[in-house]
């Protein structure tokens, strides 16, 4: 659907795809802090701003967070879960080498719904930057098994917060050509 109102953001909201196979290479410092920027000035119900954000980058501890992952997926008891967690290439994070793990104020009822809008401004943002981005929602998992409280101290998430998803950001090796058909017919108009 062609539109004349086409500009830069639209254009980036349209090419934005999920990345799933990331390159060695590290995103920059400042890259990741101009994303991080893009997050807090995500709109949330009464400005509560009720989000926190972890960056990880520590390869060894994002490896052992997978294979922790994997287990609880293994021994789930859903379907869906342990099939994924037995393919031989899944790794919950994609390979990634920046992981930024997004959590929410647990007392605050709107939280889910401003984290999940800071987390599509991070989205767009590593995009508009040239960085390739994947949502992973399998990464709460973690923190609802017996290790996560753990994880939370190590983590350094504060109390009261809640690990909701993580952001995979990193350089694409192969990024995803031309977006799915969307379905069109999922607004009505009343005038």
């Amino acid at each position: 659907m062609e539109n004349s109102l086409e500009n830069v953001v639209l254009g980036t909201i349209k090419a934005r795809r999920s990345v799933r196979a990331y390159s060695p290479k590290k995103v920059e410092e400042e890259k990741i802090q101009a994303i991080l920027e893009a997050a807090v000035f995500a709109p949330s119900a009464r400005n509560g701003q009720p989000w926190f954000f972890t960056v990880i980058e520590n390869e060894g501890l994002l490896e052992e967070m997978n294979e922790a992952t994997k287990s609880i997926m293994l021994s789930s008891g859903d379907e869906f879960l342990e099939s994924r967690a037995r393919q031989e290439n899944f790794h919950v994070f994609h390979h990634a080498k920046t992981v930024i793990l997004v959590s929410g104020k647990e007392d605050h009822p709107s939280a889910p719904v401003d984290c999940a809008a800071a987390t599509e401004n991070m989205l767009l943002a590593a995009k508009s930057l040239g960085v390739a981005s994947c949502w992973i929602g399998f990464a709460g998992l973690l923190f609802s098994s017996p290790k996560g409280e753990a994880y939370r101290k190590l983590l350094q998430i504060p109390e009261g917060y809640r690990p909701l998803w993580a952001v995979a950001l990193g350089y694409a090796l192969d990024y995803p050509g031309e977006a799915p058909p969307r379905n069109r017919n999922v607004v009505a108009w009343v005038r």
